[in-house]
C-alpha cells in the first residue's frame, strides 16, 4: 500500500477500507482518488497498483463517448434530438428501429436489449469460414450489423434499460459522422485537449515493453484462453477489434478526474472541450421516462430499496442478468450518503467514477474485481462503505 505524504486525516477510514479490500479479497490492486474543484484531497493506491497504474475501466468509456457526442453536437456533426437511422443503416425488422433517437441511445432509454453474446456469433462465423474475425475490422463490423438488426423488446423513450448495444451504436454514429475511427476523435477532441495523457484503447500499441508494469490484469479469458493485461475484459469489445462506445478504455485515476474537472467546469461555462448546455445535458436526469435516473450519459445514485434494471448503481454494466449485486441492494453502490443530485458511473471491472457538481467533489475508486471471476461480489459490499466514507467528511 502507498499513501501520499501528508495524507488527509479525515479520510483514514476510506483508505482503511480500501486496504482491507486487498486483504478481503475484493480485489488485488486499486487506486482512491478524491478531489474538490482543482484540488485532490487523497490519492491511494492499495494492494499492487499505484498512482499511475492503468486499469481496464470498462464502461466508464460510456461517458466519454457521450462527451465525445456532444463535442461533435456542438460542431453541429450530430443532435441529440436526432433520428438514429439518418446516421447508421438499420436492418431490423422493427419499424420502432426507425424511431429511435440518439438521447435514447444516451440514456438507455433505446428499447434495445441489455446485452447479448454477440461475440459468439463472430467466432461461429470464423470457424465456419476458417478464417480469423474476432479483433478484426470484419468482426467490428459484424457485431455492428447485428445489433443494426435486432427488433426493440420496447417503444423507444418509454422504459429505460441499460443497454450496451446502444453504445455500440453511438461509438458508430460518432464515427461516422466524423470522419475517423472513434480512438482518434477521443484522443483529438477529448483526451488531448483535457491533458489525458494516458487515457487510450488498445494500450499495448502505445506503451513499452517497460511500461507493461502499469497494466493491471483483468483475470483469465475463458473465450481467448489468455489472461488479460492490456487487453479489453469485455468479450463483445475484444471481438470489435477493442474499440467500441460501450467500452475498451484504459485509463488512470488521475486521467478521470481531469475529466471529472471539465464536467464541473463546463457546468459553470468554463468547459475546455464541452459547452455548458452539453455538461448540463450530461447531469441533468432525462424527463421521459418517468422515474428514469439516467441522464444523456452518467447514472444517478439509486434510492434504497430499488431494484432498477440495467447498470444501476446496484448493478453490473453489462447486463441486467449479470449482477455485481444480486436483487436488491441496501443502498446505491455510490453510497448511502451520496449526494441526490450526484452523477457517475460504474465499470465491470471494478471501476467507478461520482461526481457531486454543485459541491465540485469527484470520488473515483478503481478495481480490478474481475481477476477472481466475473462473478466476484465482495465489492458490492465495499464500495457503497468506501464512498460513504468520503461523503461524510465532505458532505456533512
Amino acid at each position: 500500500m502507498t499513501a501520499a505524504a501528508g495524507e488527509d486525516p479525515r479520510f483514514r477510514e476510506a483508505a482503511d477500507l480500501l486496504d482491507g479490500g486487498v486483504r478481503e479479497g475484493a480485489y488485488t490492486a486499486a487506486v482512491l482518488l478524491v478531489g474538490r474543484g482543482d484540488e485532490v484531497l487523497i490519492e491511494r493506491s492499495a494492494g499492487y497498483a499505484r498512482a499511475a497504474s492503468l486499469f481496464d475501466v470498462a464502461s466508464l468509456t460510456k461517458p466519454l463517448t457521450a462527451a465525445l457526442f456532444f463535442v461533435l453536437s456542438q460542431e453541429g456533426h450530430l443532435s441529440p434530438d436526432g433520428i438514429a437511422a439518418e446516421v447508421l443503416p438499420f436492418t431490423s425488422p422493427d419499424p420502432r428501429a426507425r424511431e429511435i433517437r440518439f438521447a435514447h441511445l444516451l440514456s438507455h432509454t433505446s428499447g434495445l436489449p441489455a446485452w447479448l453474446p454477440l461475440y459468439e456469433k463472430v467466432a461461429a462465423a470464423e470457424k465456419a469460414e476458417g478464417r480469423p474475425l474476432s479483433g478484426t475490422a470484419e468482426g467490428h463490423d459484424r457485431i455492428l450489423a447485428e445489433v443494426l438488426s435486432l427488433p426493440l423488446s420496447r417503444d423507444p423513450g418509454s422504459y429505460w434499460e441499460y443497454s450496451d448495444l446502444g453504445y455500440m451504436l453511438l461509438g458508430r454514429a460518432i464515427e461516422v459522422a466524423g470522419f475517423r475511427s472513434l480512438d482518434r476523435l477521443l484522443a483529438e477532441k477529448i483526451t488531448a485537449p483535457l491533458g489525458m495523457r494516458e487515457t487510450r484503447y488498445l494500450p499495448l500499441a502505445g506503451i513499452s515493453d517497460c511500461e507493461t508494469g502499469q497494466l493491471i490484469p483483468t483475470g483469465w479469458s475463458e473465450v481467448r484462453q489468455r489472461e488479460k493485461a492490456g487487453e479489453v475484459d469485455d468479450e463483445n469489445a475484444a471481438a470489435m477489434g477493442g474499440v467500441s462506445g460501450h467500452a475498451g478504455l484504459f485509463s488512470t485515476a488521475g486521467d478521470l478526474f481531469l475529466f471529472a474537472q471539465e464536467i464541473v467546469r463546463a457546468r459553470k461555462g468554463g468547459g475546455r472541450v464541452l459547452s455548458r448546455l452539453s455538461a448540463v445535458k450530461m447531469t441533468t436526469p432525462v424527463a421521459q421516462p418517468p422515474g428514469c435516473p439516467r441522464t444523456l450519459g452518467f447514472d444517478t445514485p439509486t434510492p434504497p430499496d430499488s431494484s432498477p434494471k440495467g447498470d444501476s448503481p446496484g448493478n453490473t454494466p453489462r447486463s441486467s442478468l449479470k449482477r455485481d449485486s444480486p436483487g436488491k441492494t441496501p443502498c446505491s453502490q455510490a453510497g448511502a450518503l451520496a449526494p441526490a443530485d450526484a452523477v457517475g458511473h460504474l465499470g465491470y471491472t471494478g471501476c467507478s467514477l461520482w461526481v457531486d457538481p454543485a459541491r465540485e467533489i469527484t470520488v473515483i475508486l478503481l478495481t480490478n474485481r474481475v481477476l477472481f471471476g466475473s462473478d466476484h461480489r465482495k465489492l458490492s459490499a465495499l464500495r457503497p462503505r468506501i464512498h460513504d466514507a468520503v461523503w461524510k467528511e465532505l458532505c456533512g
